[in-house]
């Protein structure tokens, strides 16, 4: 048993049954059902609370890999989703090889953002919410598109998360894929919330591909443009 998080709780009278108060941390739980198992532990008694969101997880990257395959619709069709592909897993982490893992914390509090109230929701904070989540499945998205090297999938498909989740280039080697990509995808499509499934943003994206996969094709024009970023950005770059 792997224990990642303690708290003091009160055990409480609720009507006609006992419950526990959980930190505020995991309101976004609220109103899924559980399995509540007991047992025993060298002697002690233990609750384990097992909340039932595979199902709303799973449904959440069907929907968003269902807008990805419009959005990549221009360049190629990503197919259906291979869940053999991907593990369901409570934390945030990147596994070295196998399924990866997607994080069912990040989905729920996605969806709970989302379905929030119109007043308190922020679109920003909604869009980075599932920014972990986006960026895996925009490259196993982009490792369909045809890319020769697994570096230019994986950079392509960072760009189409950092660019919908909101999130700036910066620095280092994937990073100039994805200020190009950004660069190319503004000149056809500058809206700042734009759509997964908005025809705009597939004609944006396909442009950003012809010019990134251009640029994969021939290295010398890469490191052209890699020279160009740099020199944008004012700050040399460590090399790949």
């Amino acid at each position: 048993m792997k224990i990642f998080d303690s708290a003091d709780i009160h055990i409480v009278r609720v009507g006609d049954s006992v419950g526990v108060n959980l930190p505020m941390e995991y309101e976004a739980l609220e109103g899924f059902s559980a399995t509540l198992e007991s047992a025993t532990d060298d002697g002690r008694l233990v609750f384990m609370l097992r909340p039932n969101v595979d199902h709303a997880v799973r449904e959440t990257v069907r929907e968003l890999w269902r807008d990805l395959r419009l959005l990549f619709s221009k360049v190629a069709d990503i197919g259906e989703m291979n869940w053999d592909e991907v593990s369901i897993e409570w934390e945030a982490h990147e596994a070295a090889e196998g399924p990866v893992p997607l994080s069912a914390e990040e989905v729920i509090e996605h969806r709970r953002l989302y379905h929030g109230e119109s007043m308190a929701r922020d679109k920003d904070d909604i869009r980075k919410s599932i920014h972990d989540t986006m960026t895996k499945l925009c490259e196993l998205a982009a490792n369909r598109l045809g890319f020769t090297s697994r570096l230019f999938a994986m950079a392509f498909g960072d760009a189409v998360a950092n660019k919908f989740s909101l999130i700036s280039c910066t620095y280092g080697t994937l990073d100039v894929v994805c200020e190009i990509f950004s660069e190319e995808f503004s000149k056809v499509h500058d809206e700042r919330y734009w759509h997964l499934t908005s025809e705009k943003a597939q004609d944006a994206l396909a442009a950003s591909y012809r010019k990134i996969k251009y640029l994969e094709d021939h290295p010398n024009e890469f490191e052209k443009e890699r020279a160009r970023v740099q020199q944008k950005w004012g700050f040399p770059l460590k090399a790949p």
